[in-house]
């Protein structure tokens, strides 16, 4: 006769609405790991799909996803020059927001190089990649965009080809990938009236200049809206990706650190940059809760084994007049304890597989969580039913002739 399973199935009821309120800490403990892990992948996705050895940034910044970084387009051409260099692109970032039918979307908006840059290291859900330098667009799926439709930016339609999955930045923003040329005309776009107050205002600081006063014409040119300044530079890239041979990047990242106005880094160097500053105290509070949870379920494991093994006092105290070997009253609560855990833990898994696609932040559940949150909570179990089973090596077996 297995005394642990008569007792459960004496308080059925109890002990199944205790494991499933335990389960469901857990479920929060797992779906906190989780989402640090889901944080830390989406932070990498970016640098990764890219694929390049090199990263070239402004001077004494950390790149574009940690802080604004403003590279001279030239800058492109001088690195494909370079002994060594197979491919130099250009690469934009940027968060706008916008509101698709009738729901606000946060999308980080990519620019890739076209037409080096197509998108081809993506990995694709549905569609194909990039094949016009205007109009159309890569999207990852979480913006619930459709191949075909259309999203209209800076007053133009951008056609939606290809969608990704998990392509999301370390804010939980679903990232949208387009041409460098597009995308720098969504960030310098203005409404018309903003335009036509900017072109008020050169032409009042022209008619204050001898230029102007001398030569009236220039007004009327200024005030054109089809025209623009041919001396104007063409607006800054955030960062230029530079693919290398192999023999020779140790060669070409000597050569490019000696340059004054770029910082570079490799890929594992940027991916060290977004864990160590973006996401570092995110990492810290979400340990911080963790472990504040773990330590909360160990206390109430660790209270609800005490109570149960109370509650069986003159029981235990019998079977101690009866000669009953002491490992197996000890058997008797720590057998309890593991069903206690293993429900739990069930009821935390098939709460997480219901629930956790459906988190606001992406939840990822790698094989080093699913491995060890059960090895985990069958120690916290294990360790928690310590203080029961430091009770029953204490009663008196001479309680059990008590009323």
């Amino acid at each position: 006769m297995n005394l642990a399973l008569r007792d459960v199935r004496r308080q059925l009821a109890r002990f199944v609405g205790t494991a499933a309120g335990l389960g469901l800490l857990l479920s929060v403990v797992i779906a906190m790991q989780g989402i640090y892990a889901g944080m830390v992948d989406d932070a990498t996705v970016l640098t990764r799909a890219m694929k390049a050895d090199l990263w070239l940034v402004q001077r004494d910044t950390s790149g574009p996803f940690a802080e604004g970084s403003r590279l001279d387009p030239s800058v492109e051409a001088r690195a494909a020059s370079i002994p060594g260099v197979k491919r130099a692109r250009p690469y934009t970032y940027q968060l706008i927001q916008r509101v698709q039918r009738g729901a606000v979307m946060r999308i980080a908006l990519v620019g890739l190089g076209w037409p080096d840059d197509r998108g081809s290291t993506l990995p694709l859900l549905r569609g194909r990649h990039l094949q016009e330098p205007h109009g159309e667009m890569i999207a990852d799926a979480s913006l619930g965009l459709a191949i075909g439709e259309t999203l209209e930016l800076a007053g133009e339609p951008y056609r939606i080809v290809g969608l990704t999955k998990n392509a999301l930045t370390s804010g939980g923003e679903s990232v949208a990938f387009v041409s460098v040329s597009d995308a720098e005309l969504i960030a310098f776009d203005q409404p018309p009236e903003a335009a036509l107050l900017e072109r008020q205002r050169v032409a009042e600081r022209l008619r204050r200049t001898d230029l102007g006063r001398s030569q009236p014409g220039l007004e009327d040119l200024v005030m054109d809206t089809r025209w623009r300044a041919p001396a104007l530079a063409s607006p800054p890239v955030a960062a230029v990706l530079v693919d290398a041979e192999p023999q020779r990047l140790a060669e070409i990242q000597q050569v490019l650190k000696s340059w004054g106005d770029v910082s570079v880094y490799t890929q594992e160097d940027e991916e060290a940059l977004l864990l160590g500053g973006v996401v570092q105290r995110a990492r810290m509070q979400i340990g911080l809760f963790t472990v504040i949870l773990t330590l909360t379920v160990a206390v109430i494991v660790m209270m609800i084994m005490y109570n149960l093994t109370l509650e069986k006092t003159h029981d235990l105290a019998v079977l101690k007049l009866m000669g009953a070997p002491r490992l197996r009253l000890l058997g008797l609560v720590l057998q309890q304890a593991w069903l206690l855990g293993a429900l739990a833990y069930a009821v935390a898994f098939i709460l997480g597989e219901a629930l956790f696609p459906v988190f606001p932040r992406r939840v990822l559940i790698t094989e080093t969580i699913s491995l060890v949150a059960p090895i985990a909570t069958m120690t916290i179990v294990t360790l928690a039913s310590l203080l029961g089973l430091t009770h029953v090596m204490r009663i008196d077996p001479s309680r059990a002739l008590e009323s």
